[in-house]
């Protein structure tokens, strides 16, 4: 049955874990977006999408795994700043 929440204009390219309808699919293989084996997008939390299969209907959260590993450990610290009246060596 379709979730309530899918929309068409919603969509996301990931593989179907159940059906894998996009095997063989040139497109998909390409890494490209394809006009036929897209999914319904439904919510999304941080990196992961929960997302339909408009073709066995199946649901499911996928890890898209988008933001490991590129940001700096040190991006938050702020450096030291002098106190006031002290001058800056």
């Amino acid at each position: 049955m379709r979730d309530a929440q899918a929309d068409f204009c919603r969509r996301a390219w990931t593989s179907c874990p159940r059906c894998a309808d996009q095997r063989g699919c040139p497109t998909c293989e390409a890494g490209r977006t394809c006009e036929t084996h897209w999914r319904f997008l439904l919510a999304s939390e941080g990196r992961k999408v929960f997302v339909q299969c408009p073709g066995c209907w199946h649901r499911w959260w996928h890890d898209t795994g988008a933001g490991v590993g590129d940001r700096p450990q040190d991006l938050d610290e702020l450096p030291d700043f002098p106190e006031p009246g002290r001058a800056v060596a």
